[in-house]
């Protein structure tokens, strides 16, 4: 893809619970669970058991962006793809990290491509060109924040959360709800009690979350023996 082309609909694929691609993590959303998904992008992604989702809050100081993008890093190395919203912040910072150090993104958005803002246009292109994907759900149901919808799709495909100083009615709140409720490991990365985070700090207050910093710990917590005495 050229730098300046901006990516669209074209070569989507529209994925539907019939299709050899649809990811089986769907159905345990139940009722809530997508009907038809538009994919644009590497599909093997789909198959992959090793996926990590990263949310970021909209308002990002440059130690959360620091913190999401070491995360991210470390993850990508060792093979896992992440997912993300990759909108802004330290979204944006995951996904850079992730392509830096060899890794593939999953770009879970609440709109198509083309009507992307300008910079998650261009992230969405350097996604696509290393070997990435993008999805996004086709005619989501009428009814609450767009954005909130996508989380449910984020919680429900990764195989564990991890968010950074994300606000407390934050797209990143429903994600950590839903993934909770889904039996995913929830993690939170360290915030500073005096910067954006209010959600983050929620988290861990309610011990609906765990403090993290390294891909060890996130293994450690992932890891049934560890679940189970939670």
């Amino acid at each position: 893809m050229a730098a300046h082309e901006t990516p669209g609909t074209d070569g989507a694929v529209l994925l539907h619970p019939e299709h050899e691609h649809w990811p089986a993590e769907f159905a345990d959303l139940g009722s809530i669970a997508p009907r038809r998904i538009f994919a644009l992008g590497a599909l093997d992604l789909l198959q992959s058991q090793a996926r990590t989702a990263l949310i970021g809050g909209r308002t990002a100081t440059v130690a959360g962006r620091a913190a999401g993008a070491a995360l991210a890093a470390g993850l990508a190395a060792r093979g896992e793809a992440l997912i993300t919203p990759a909108e802004t912040g330290t979204d944006l910072a995951v996904v850079d990290a992730a392509r830096r150090a060899g890794g593939r993104v999953i770009a879970i958005t609440d709109r198509p491509p083309a009507e992307a803002g300008h910079i998650a246009r261009a992230a969405q292109r350097g996604i696509l060109e290393r070997g990435g994907l993008i999805l996004w759900e086709a005619s989501p149901s009428p009814g609450g924040r767009t954005s909130h919808r996508s989380a449910r799709l984020i919680a429900a495909l990764a195989a564990r959360l991890v968010l950074v100083e994300i606000g407390a009615r934050s797209a990143g709140m429903t994600a950590a709800a839903i993934a909770g409720g889904l039996s995913r490991a929830v993690a939170v990365t360290p915030t500073d009690q005096s910067r954006p985070g209010r959600g983050t700090r929620q988290l861990l207050a309610a011990d609906l979350a765990t403090l993290v910093q390294t891909p060890d710990e996130l293994d450690a917590l992932s890891d049934p023996r560890t679940l189970a005495h939670l």
